[in-house]
């Protein structure tokens, strides 16, 4: 049995604590240091749960990891913050990409692309797309980051034209389908469901991993919507099944409670459980990045392409850890 090869991808942003945020604000209401240390650093009263924390635990593990970094706030509020995350990332030898949030548009003035804003990139014209692709792999470059093969959407709120706006830009790899919010933010529908790697627009399209956690209901690979042993389950099961590739979401605030004002223990000790899960398998299950990907790498099998289903009781576990999180806080 091959390899199934893991993809961490950790979608890195921070965020305005303002009620406006998304709809009009001024830039000089925007506190971006405030802000990235609370949402990018993760720093609250008793420690620091952010990037630096999941870096460290990465590097003990052996493990390698995508780092989504969310680049248009640079033409914003300026390049100090993104210059950090770059540094951060690549000086802990991890892969930075980009990710794009265009909410951002909607701080005056908006010199991007004046007059227009949108809480999904899909809502623009494709050249308004591409151009803002290109905004945001130039900051990057400007920030220091090695060359960039992949791009993510900002709420995954991509259709296939913003896949085509990507590779033209010189990206060869999106990773914004995510079936959970297909209908909603996500606007790329596909006649049967996309659970592997697939050539569309130009570009290799990597799909978020989900499964089926009761009948008919979809769950994201994602640290904070799943326990460890869906997500064990979940890669064993993608493996034996012929997948080749398995893509787990996470963010840079995730280790915060919902207020962001302090740690969460549960989605803590899930990151750290799986990362010694796949530094203990990792013949089985070795982590990756785009740049290391090579197209044999994701040529699947014919009818390997299914989607794959997590007992019942695993979901009833989560429940409740869920349930014993929200009595104990």
């Amino acid at each position: 049995m091959r390899p199934l090869r893991v993809l961490i991808t950790v979608d890195t942003e921070f965020w305005p604590q303002n009620p406006g945020f998304a709809s009009r604000l001024r830039k000089s209401d925007l506190h971006p240091d405030r802000d990235f240390r609370r949402d990018t650093l993760g720093e609250v009263a008793n420690g620091s749960y952010g990037v630096p924390h999941q870096l460290e635990v990465l590097k003990r593990h052996g493990l390698r990891a995508v780092y989504f970094v969310e680049a248009l706030a640079a033409s914003v509020v300026g390049f100090d913050q993104l210059k950090q995350t770059v540094d951060l990332v690549q000086e802990a030898e991890q892969s930075v990409e980009l990710h794009l949030h265009t909410e951002w548009l909607a701080v005056e003035p908006n010199e991007v692309l004046p007059g227009r804003t949108g809480q999904h990139i899909r809502q623009f014209s494709y050249d308004d797309q591409r151009a803002l692709i290109d905004r945001g792999r130039e900051n990057l470059l400007h920030a220091g980051s090695e060359p960039l093969t992949a791009y993510r959407a900002g709420n995954f709120g991509a259709s296939w034209e913003t896949v085509r706006a990507a590779a033209t830009v010189g990206l060869r790899y999106d990773s914004s389908h995510n079936a959970v919010w297909l209908g909603s933010s996500c606007a790329m529908p596909t006649d049967t469901p996309l659970v592997q790697a697939e050539r569309r627009e130009g570009a290799w399209e990597l799909p978020v991993s989900c499964f089926e956690d009761w009948p008919g209901h979809l769950r994201p690979a994602q640290v904070t919507a799943c326990s460890v042993g869906e997500m064990i389950h979940a890669m064993r099961a993608a493996r034996a099944g012929g997948w080749r590739t398995f893509v787990i979401v996470f963010h840079s605030h995730e280790m915060l409670n919902a207020r962001r004002d302090g740690p969460n223990p549960v989605v803590i000790r899930r990151f750290h459980a799986l990362c010694r899960f796949l530094e203990r398998h990792r013949d089985e299950f070795p982590t990756t990045t785009f740049a290391e990907l090579s197209p044999d790498d994701l040529e699947t099998d014919p009818g390997a392409a299914t989607t794959i289903r997590s007992p019942v009781w695993r979901t009833a576990w989560r429940l409740g850890e869920q349930l014993a999180q929200r009595l104990g806080s």
